[in-house]
Formats: C-alpha cells, sequence, structure tokens
C-alpha cells in the first residue's frame, strides 16, 4: 500500500460518523475502570503486618545490651567512706626496642647497551640503543 492510497483511506475514515453508542460506551468503560476503588486484599494486609511484627521482633532481639545505670534510692543508706589504699609508685617500663628499618635496595646501575646490526646493503646500519 502507498502512502498516497493510506491517505486516501484515512480521508474516508474520517468522513464516515462515529456511531454514537460506541463512543458512549467506551466513555462508559473509561470511567467505571478511574473510578472504581481498589480493595485492598486481605493477604495485602497480612503480609503487612507480618512485615511489621518482623521488624520490631528484630529490633528487640539484636539490639545491644547496655546495663541500665542503679541509681540509689532515697531511703536507703550511703556507705561510709572506703579507706583509699596507698599510692604505689608507677611501675618503669623497659622502654621498647626500635625496629630495625630495613636498608632500602640499591637500583642497579644500567649498563648503556647499543647494538649495531649491519644490512647487505651498505647505506643502511640499524642501531639499538638502550
Amino acid at each position: 500500500m502507498t502512502e498516497q492510497e493510506m491517505r486516501e483511506v484515512f480521508r474516508e475514515m474520517r468522513e464516515e460518523p462515529v456511531p454514537a453508542d460506541s463512543l458512549a460506551r467506551v466513555r462508559a468503560a473509561v470511567d467505571a475502570r478511574t473510578h472504581r476503588r481498589r480493595w485492598v486484599s486481605p493477604w495485602q494486609i497480612a503480609a503487612t503486618v507480618l512485615v511489621a511484627a518482623a521488624c520490631a521482633v528484630g529490633v528487640v532481639m539484636f539490639r545491644p545490651a547496655v546495663p541500665a545505670p542503679e541509681a540509689p534510692f532515697a531511703g536507703t543508706l550511703v556507705p561510709a567512706a572506703v579507706p583509699e589504699s596507698p599510692v604505689q609508685p608507677p611501675v618503669a617500663l623497659t622502654p621498647a626496642r626500635p625496629k630495625r628499618a630495613r636498608p632500602r635496595p640499591r637500583p642497579a646501575e644500567i649498563v648503556p647497551v647499543s647494538i649495531r646490526i649491519e644490512t647487505p646493503d651498505p647505506e643502511v646500519v640499524i642501531l639499538l640503543v638502550n
């Protein structure tokens, strides 16, 4: 089908009137789909509750164990001052031996090498220089 034939077919279709009942039927179907209320199924509710419960259990089980600070009650007696133990002089630690640093390897001397290759042609000589 050529482009010209397609244009003619579209012109013919444009001239045909659209049946009123089909247009009304399409509009009613679109309206029903757009305004239809979406109900949440029971398995979606159960899945949401299950995920929330799993998160709560995970938080309770894996929280760090930090003991609560104990505060003295108002009616308890405060113990008498504990006598201090005599202060001992700090123990002199022997100084740690310093680690011996490894000597750095010295780079090897690079000796320049040149190679001369003579070819059968006396005017061509190949020199490879390092």
